[in-house]
């Protein structure tokens, strides 16, 4: 990431639940994205975009949205993949 982009750059604490979470190898991730990222360029990016058509849902600081909200910086996202019982 250059400086320029640095600067238009948003720190997002992304959380796993689930078999997400075993995928990829920790609940937790921290990463930068560009000012004006939405959840789902975070999910396309985590290559998670099918998973979002296949019912996960998405959490903004905690409170469930669409993937199409933008990250505000320091922002926490989680990715709820869908519960199956029996």
């Amino acid at each position: 990431m250059s400086e320029a982009e640095f600067n238009e750059a948003v720190k997002v604490t992304v959380r796993f639940f689930g078999p997400l979470a075993e995928a990829f190898g920790t609940p937790t991730l921290e990463i930068a994205l560009l000012l004006g990222s939405t959840i789902r360029d975070l999910a396309i990016r985590l290559e998670l975009g099918s998973s979002l058509e296949q019912g996960t849902r998405v959490a903004l600081d905690g409170v469930l949205c669409s993937p199409d909200e933008e990250i505000p910086d320091g922002a926490e996202v989680a990715f709820l993949p869908p519960v199956s019982g029996g």
